[in-house]
């Protein structure tokens, strides 16, 4: 009996490993690992928040105008892994540098709307790309006085052509989600600015920097 039983225990222990293997990559085969850098092929609709250090740059921005400040929102459509179009939007507003006479403050501002392709290079997490916006600006022009304790508000509206490429960088972060840094060139050919040491009949440029979110969903 023991002769018998012998054989059959040392079988057993060598087949044990090779059954053991095979469950493991088995396991394996069946468990397959999202890496970062995979959306989906359902996460077509992208979300985008940004917070904007507004730089001036043309002549007449940089003389009259300090430093600005602003934010945005935009949505778009992934048409494939690196082409996508979006409507984009925000708010940026930039302090003058010297207030005319008979006023205590103002700024010159400005919301755009504007239809953007973007364009990311790479297949890795790290994805550099190239943007261009066009679209019309909503500008405002504000100068503030004060008379008996009461302060007077007076504002110039005016719509203009903006033009707004741009280069940036994003890493994804989770298959739904990535960080982004972007210098953007927006062109503002606006006409009524001399209220506030804009030149007229030309372009102000701006260079806003921009950091924030983008979320791809759905």
């Amino acid at each position: 009996m023991k002769r018998i039983l012998l054989p059959v225990f040392l079988a057993v222990f060598s087949v044990s490993p090779l059954w053991a293997d095979e469950l493991v990559a088995t396991t394996t085969q069946e468990l397959p690992v999202e890496t970062p850098s995979e959306f989906g092929p359902h996460q077509k609709w992208i979300e985008r928040v940004e917070g904007t250090l507004g730089i001036p740059a043309s002549s007449d921005a940089t003389s009259a105008l300090n430093l600005g400040a602003g934010g945005g929102l935009a949505f778009g459509y992934r048409l494939n892994s690196h082409l996508s179009v979006s409507v984009s939007t925000g708010y940026y507003q930039y302090g003058l540098k010297t207030v005319p006479a008979n006023y205590v403050g103002g700024f010159f501002s400005y919301v755009p709307l504007e239809m953007v392709t973007n364009y990311n290079i790479g297949e890795g997490t790290f994805r550099p790309y190239l943007s261009f916006g066009i679209g019309p600006a909503f500008n405002t022009y504000n100068l503030t006085s004060s008379s008996n304790g009461s302060t007077l508000q007076t504002n110039v509206y005016e719509t203009s052509l903006l033009i707004s490429p741009a280069i940036g960088f994003l890493q994804v972060i989770d298959p739904r989600a990535a960080i982004f840094v972007e210098a953007r060139m927006d062109m503002d050919f606006r006409a009524n600015g001399n209220s506030v040491g804009l030149n007229n009949g030309t372009p102000s440029i701006f260079v806003p920097i921009q950091a924030g979110l983008t979320f791809f969903v759905i």
